[in-house]
């Protein structure tokens, strides 16, 4: 199938116009590791602040305390 000339300059102006591709590439990236470096400054302010420490001693509360001879035996019997 042969093409007209206009037809040929318009495929050829559409196949090199990527110019923008770049910068919104770019702008992605920039946006995901934005948002990783968010999401790590808030899990340091959780770290530092004792909330994982926190919530693993109130699950392990069963574990201190009076009952523990009780805790004992659980774990004996598993």
């Amino acid at each position: 199938m042969k093409l007209s000339r206009v037809t040929r300059s318009f495929l050829t102006t559409i196949r090199s116009d990527n110019g923008g591709q770049s910068t919104v590439e770019y702008l992605i990236v920039g946006i995901a590791l934005m948002v990783v470096f968010i999401a790590l400054g808030v899990l340091l302010g959780r770290i530092e602040s004792g909330l994982f420490v926190k919530h693993a001693i109130d699950s392990a509360s069963h574990a201190f305390g009076k009952n523990t001879m009780g805790s004992l035996g659980d774990v004996l019997l598993y």
